[in-house]
């Protein structure tokens, strides 16, 4: 069995040494999710959050997970104030009680939009799609507390709530080899590219080139632009979506524009191709 964690981290110890040594001190580690002991910690608002320290099962999780999800977004926003690890994050309320109650979810779109989104992509069949109004929050909260994906920040040093494409573009063309050995480490099966703006998406375009143009844009639903991108070779998809903050039109649109596309992507592979996506990729 491949040590995904050690890989991440030894990939992640040498991007932080490179970055070090351009004076870049601010580095947010990310990669799998912790599944392990809830704690309570600051962050960088001084506010108090629950988190997760590591479990030593992640690696098996990883391993034996059927559908592997992977969002991939610009930098950590902490607004001028010290990074956290990414991996220690959970979707639950600023402060509150260890363990947590299901119920109480986080204030921040960004983490409501990330909850809903895993919850639907990975509950949603050819057959039927899970609703946005189809589960509850104590429903999405127990699902990511128990099911394994990860996360990976494509420019490590830590940021602001914005980010210019130019510097996210330098970011990227500057840890070019450590971003793309991370992600192909990971090997996920979606890779939701958080980084659409001004109908361009240099998250999604980087995946593009990582993977030699073996993305290609899937028309499942005519005339209506799908953000689907299927790799037939390696049965992976990149989904060209918003930053998880981005607000326009409130969180059921976020919902409905990401995964009601992949229910008509899904529907679309198994009539055209016979293949059901949304299967255990696990299975040879």
């Amino acid at each position: 069995m491949i040590d995904y964690i050690a890989e991440n981290e030894r990939i992640l110890n040498e991007w932080r040494k490179s970055n070090e040594e351009r004076g870049e001190t601010n580095f947010a580690d990310d990669g799998i999710m912790n599944k392990g002991n809830y704690y309570l910690d600051k962050d960088y608002d001084n506010a108090i959050r629950r988190h997760r320290h590591e479990s030593k099962l992640e690696n098996t999780m990883w391993s034996q997970c059927p559908l592997r999800v992977l969002f991939l977004t610009k930098d950590e926003n902490t607004d001028g104030n010290d990074a956290w690890d990414v991996r220690t994050e959970t979707f639950y309320k600023k402060g509150g009680e260890i363990p947590p109650s299901n119920n109480i979810v986080s204030d921040s779109f960004f983490y409501q939009n990330e909850a809903c989104l895993f919850y639907g992509l990975r509950n949603t069949k050819p057959e039927k799609m899970i609703l946005y109004d189809g589960f509850s929050w104590e429903e999405a909260l127990k699902f990511s507390d128990e099911k394994i994906f990860a996360r990976i920040n494509c420019k490590k040093e830590a940021g602001d709530p914005t980010i210019l494409d130019s510097v996210l573009g330098d970011a990227i063309k500057e840890n070019y080899k450590y971003l793309k050995e991370q992600i192909l480490t990971l090997d996920a099966d979606i890779l939701v590219c958080c980084g659409h703006q001004n109908d361009n998406n240099l998250i999604l375009n980087t995946v593009y080139d990582i993977y030699i143009d073996e993305f290609k844009y899937v028309d499942c639903v005519d005339g209506k632009g799908t953000g689907m991108h299927y790799n037939k070779k390696r049965n992976k998809l990149a989904i060209d979506a918003y930053h998880l903050a981005f607000f326009k039109g409130g969180l059921e649109a976020r919902y409905d524009e990401t995964v009601g596309m992949y229910y008509e992507f899904l529907k679309y592979l198994k009539k055209t191709e016979s293949i059901d996506f949304s299967a255990s990729h696990r299975i040879k």
